[in-house]
């Protein structure tokens, strides 16, 4: 109960402070008058982009779901992870994918291990991405650098340690384990087989593409309203902006990523009233688009399109 009192005021306080940074940097009535000043005909590259960043954490869910010995039919899931889409904004929803395998007789907790490290995975490419920009615009490398270099060496320590001796450091394997029993152990386990050097480098592989892809809808959309900005501010301002929604824990950074990228864009010198649309237009084409894209595949998921049905798994 405590636990619950001390996530909502927190997140009440987040709230407050995110209207008050949203009405000091965006002029909402310049930024409805300027709404209808792009150029609608050229909407269709950005959903196509759009479209291609989600198809692309697709395939690494995909594969993912392969490491760990699920065997779906490509298409059914594919569908799965773009469902989850539909549950964007409820607390925990990208768990509700953990929870439709289950529907084919796999366990939560391998699923689970599966969402979770797709999640992990986001941040790791956010920070890449974001740590190769601030390469070339230094202001936030004091930041946004030591948050990756952490990042990566927690992955690494979690994922080695069986080998070097240091599984009782880490709670999910030692004291939380015997406490929450086998579906505990059981996601560890998958885990760590997740976060193993070729799933590593293949789940890279396909995260910073989708970081760039993403960046791209907003140099798009940008230029739409004649923005000028290139593709590697794009990156800077996507990549850093999506770091602060995940970290401030509200569902897909709502509120967090919008005023944070329109500080960005202010600090570069862009009129806050531009920027607040494109990023408004964005979030529309990535996020809409996702929610779209979610509740035409739990449907479909219900239909022959999905492919065969998989033979249940044996329980765990």
């Amino acid at each position: 109960m405590k636990s619950n009192r001390f996530r909502f005021v927190l997140g009440l306080l987040i709230g407050v402070a995110l209207l008050f940074a949203v009405t000091r940097f965006i002029n909402l009535a310049s930024t409805l008058e300027r709404f209808d000043d792009y150029p609608w005909s050229k909407l269709w590259i950005a959903l196509v982009l759009s479209l291609g960043y989600y198809l692309l954490k697709a395939l690494r869910w995909h594969y993912f779901l392969r490491v760990i010995d699920i065997r779906l039919p490509l298409r059914r899931s594919v569908l799965v992870y773009l469902a989850g889409q539909w549950f964007a904004f409820t607390p925990a929803g990208e768990f509700v994918r953990a929870y439709l395998m289950t529907g084919y007789g796999f366990s939560f907790s391998r699923g689970s291990a599966a969402v979770a490290v797709q999640v992990l995975f986001d941040f790791l490419s956010l920070a890449l991405v974001g740590s190769f920009s601030v390469l070339r615009y230094r202001d936030m490398a004091t930041m946004v650098l030591p948050f990756t270099a952490i990042l990566m060496a927690g992955i690494l320590a979690f994922a080695y340690s069986p080998l070097i001796g240091w599984e009782r450091r880490f709670s999910f394997a030692a004291g939380a384990g015997r406490l929450l029993g086998a579906p505990w152990r059981s996601f560890y386990q998958y885990s760590l087989l997740l976060l193993g050097w070729r799933s590593l480098l293949i789940g890279l592989a396909l995260g910073l593409p989708a970081v760039v892809v993403a960046a791209a809808v907003l140099e798009e959309i940008s230029r739409g309203y004649q923005i000028s900005v290139s593709l590697s501010q794009s990156a800077y301002i996507y990549s850093l902006s999506h770091l602060a929604g995940g970290l401030s824990m509200l569902p897909h950074g709502l509120g967090a990523i919008e005023g944070s990228a329109v500080a960005l864009f202010h600090y570069a010198g862009i009129d806050t009233a531009d920027a607040a649309t494109a990023i408004v237009l964005f979030r529309l084409s990535t996020v809409g688009l996702g929610i779209v894209l979610g509740a035409g595949s739990l449907l479909l998921l219900r239909t022959p399109f999905a492919g065969p049905v998989p033979p249940r798994d044996s329980p765990e």
